[in-house]
């Protein structure tokens, strides 16, 4: 009589005794039961075939997309690609920098309904930020890093680019009239050049002048509360149906204007 296989010692101590033995099944198999036992290891083995390189294939494109190049890049084609604070914290200052001057370099709609979000909590996150790096990323979106100029002047430019853009742009109306930029100046300020892409008119107190033919960019006075804290009151009209009054708040850190804080006034 022969010894007990292993299994069948295991089956009869699980009290399975009575289980029939590998050979016994082997015997009873047609060729149709051994073709779907066939079928069923190769399903298996490709399984585990195709779960380790699809995982070994999205471990090398994270580590490819870990680089501020490439998703750089690919933040270019989709701004939504990442969230903000996630842009800035795989990103880093120089690179989020030129994202934010490509985005606004870009006039598509589409992309401009997707950027607009995403570049407004951008600045908003770097603005919340007193290092040194965010501060000056920020002075130089707002082209503001000339500290020898007179303070209003980059305030002014920094309000324009924080509203439209690095381009400073504001579409013209139906008919075709440009948009203008007015600015209400006090008389000690320095008139000087704010890269508005249209007619720039500075106003003194009790200037008046006539209604604008199209759209309007209108900057008040800045008002500085103290030698670092200033705020401005800006409007932008874009139709007689569309437009808002802003108030901007600003704060000088480390010799550069910030913009803190901004809440709507009123909107059309």
């Amino acid at each position: 009589m022969t010894e007990p296989s292993l299994l069948e010692r295991l089956l009869q101590s699980l009290g399975l005794g009575n289980f029939p033995s590998l050979q016994r099944i082997a015997d009873s198999m047609d060729p149709i039961a051994w073709t779907l036992v066939l079928l069923l290891v190769g399903a298996v083995l490709m399984a585990v075939y195709f779960s380790l390189s699809t995982r070994y294939a999205f471990t090398r494109l994270e580590s490819t997309e870990a680089t501020p190049e490439i998703l750089l890049f690919r933040l270019k084609q989709d701004p939504t690609h990442l969230t903000p604070q996630s842009i800035l914290n795989r990103l880093g200052g120089e690179a989020t920098l030129e994202l934010l001057e490509f985005g606004d370099k870009m006039m598509t709609a589409s992309w401009r309904f997707q950027w607009s979000a995403i570049r407004e909590e951008l600045l908003r996150l770097l603005s919340r930020q007193n290092a040194f790096g965010p501060i000056h990323v920020l002075a130089r979106y707002y082209q503001s890093t000339d500290t020898t100029e007179q303070d209003s002047l980059r305030i002014r430019r920094t309000v324009l680019i924080h509203k439209l853009g690095q381009r400073r742009y504001l579409e013209p109306a139906a008919d075709g009239s440009p948009a203008q930029l007015r600015l209400h100046r006090h008389p000690a300020e320095q008139i000087g050049e704010l890269g508005f892409d249209g007619p720039t008119i500075w106003l003194d107190e009790g200037q008046e002048i006539r209604e604008a033919d199209g759209p309007l960019v209108e900057m008040d006075v800045v008002d500085f509360t103290t030698v670092e804290d200033a705020t401005v009151r800006l409007r932008i009209q874009r139709t007689a149906t569309a437009g808002g009054g802003f108030v901007l708040r600003l704060e000088k850190r480390r010799k550069h204007w910030i913009v803190t804080n901004e809440s709507i006034e009123w909107t059309l």
